[in-house]
């Protein structure tokens, strides 16, 4: 039989536990909206244009309000941006950018190892 210390000693502890998830789950929320207000999404918006390669085999891709756009058909309606990073997914494949320039007009590629692309920004539609 638990004695009503020990009862009192469970109750505070599953609190305590209870009151550290809250906690750090309101923490996540509260620094997601710190990220969204001093780097917005915007900052980002407009035509990105691969680099160094030909014009004919230069990739490209619109980032906007909507999502990611490539040839004209969304791939992505979300994606992170946390003012260093930018990432979205295409289908299985994790794509990650990071930022070259305060300005936000040049980005690397740096999800594949291979081969580390960089892109300009080529119009803005902010």
């Amino acid at each position: 039989m638990i004695t009503k210390k020990k009862l009192i000693e469970r109750v505070i502890i599953v609190g305590a536990i209870v009151a550290s998830i809250a906690a750090v789950m309101l923490g996540s929320k509260l620094y997601d909206y710190y990220l969204s207000v001093t780097y917005p999404k915007s900052n980002l918006y407009g035509t990105w244009v691969e680099q160094n390669v030909a014009s004919y085999a230069a990739s490209e891709f619109v980032l906007g309000p909507t999502g990611v756009t490539i040839d004209g058909g969304n791939v992505a309606t979300s994606y992170s941006w946390d003012g260093t990073y930018l990432e979205y997914s295409v289908g299985d494949e994790k794509r990650r950018f990071l930022i070259l320039n305060e300005a936000f007009t040049e980005m690397r590629l740096i999800s594949q190892p291979h081969y580390q692309a960089v892109f300009h920004v080529r119009e803005n539609q902010k």
